[in-house]
């Protein structure tokens, strides 16, 4: 039952609350630090370990705002419908760097940025921050910040500038938040890794997640519309955004994100026995996939449409999809897009 929430009702809360998750946009300013340098560690979890209905790890996939791989976890709380929202603590000392207000339906949630030290920084997503807490405030471990928003979860990412994510098969397509993207629960200190690992809802050993998934040469990755603007993932770019990557729960699950540009949007999964886009390249030539709803762990019984897709080169693939169809193959036409890496 807690797969089919985070799956079916997961998504909609989130869009019905306005939750795409803020993105800077290439708007924040990192400006050099002058604060005290605290140390890298989470002392508190960002809400009572006790109100936690479970974890999901980097990497959801929901377009639009989320077609390529998320560069943070959810804290999903347990919060009865009508109660009051929980609070939210600081993880540990620091000085809050940047403040993002976006309200959600007369909800004055925001994004906000916490800088721990010259190399890390912190973030949560759809809080409602104290009034008293501005940009410059210092902030010690364990504070209360703010509480809950409009929706039950919250978003926490972590800004390691001490390691580089070295899977994206073109950096430049990434911002800050992407380029450092640390693994939040191992930031945690023992003791409380204890308590939060076993609530991710994430089969298999890893619970961590990753987002830099490109395989070089393969068609797995991120994927982005080629043209004259060199899109990156930021709001402008979002559907234009395309990715074959996997499901953060059920991991051998592949999954299929589309932005937009080509036709439907959404995130779909690919027959049992289709060619893995980890094995797929130019040696391939055209691939077709039947599409079908993204589920979970059991295959949606009704082909939903069909996409073709053939690497051009190792940095280029043409694509095309073909909403409503039943078909198992189709061959190009004027409506194929290029995309690349």
């Amino acid at each position: 039952m807690k797969k089919k929430i985070a799956l079916w009702i997961a998504a909609p809360l989130l869009l019905m609350a306005g939750i795409s998750c803020n993105k800077n946009g290439g708007g924040l300013v990192v400006t050099p630090y002058t604060g005290p340098n605290e140390a890298s560690t989470f002392l508190y979890s960002p809400v009572e370990v006790s109100k936690i209905k479970y974890l999901l790890s980097l990497g959801w996939l929901q377009p639009v705002g989320h077609t390529i791989p998320t560069d943070h976890v959810y804290f999903w709380c347990d919060i009865p419908a009508g109660a009051a929202n929980i609070p939210v603590y600081a993880l540990t000392s620091g000085k809050v760097d940047k403040i993002l207000l976006v309200p959600v339906l007369g909800i004055q949630e925001c994004k906000v940025w916490f800088r721990v030290n010259e190399k890390f920084s912190y973030y949560f997503d759809h809080i409602v921050l104290d009034p008293s807490i501005k940009e410059g405030s210092s902030i010690t471990a364990g504070q209360k910040v703010g509480t809950t928003g409009l929706g039950v979860s919250i978003d926490l990412g972590v800004i390691d500038e001490t390691l580089t994510l070295t899977g994206y098969a073109n950096p430049k397509r990434y911002g800050w938040e992407e380029t450092y993207c640390g693994k939040p629960f191992q930031y945690f200190t023992d003791a409380l890794k204890a308590k939060l690992y076993p609530l991710v809802d994430r089969e298999g050993p890893d619970k961590d997640g990753r987002i830099d998934i490109d395989i070089p040469g393969r068609l797995t990755g991120n994927w982005f519309l080629d043209g004259p603007v060199f899109y990156t993932n930021n709001p402008d770019g979002w559907d234009k955004e395309l990715s074959f990557a996997y499901d953060i729960q059920h991991p051998s699950v592949v999954l299929v994100s589309i932005g937009g540009t080509i036709g439907m949007v959404g995130k779909w999964t690919i027959a049992p026995g289709a060619p893995l886009p980890s094995q797929v390249s130019v040696a391939n030539g055209k691939v077709a996939y039947a599409l079908y709803s993204a589920g979970g762990i059991s295959q949606d019984p009704n082909q939903r449409g069909l996409m073709i897709v053939q690497m051009v080169d190792d940095t280029h693939i043409k694509i095309e999809t073909f909403p409503d169809s039943k078909a198992t193959d189709a061959q190009f036409t004027a409506n194929a897009k290029t995309y690349a890496r």
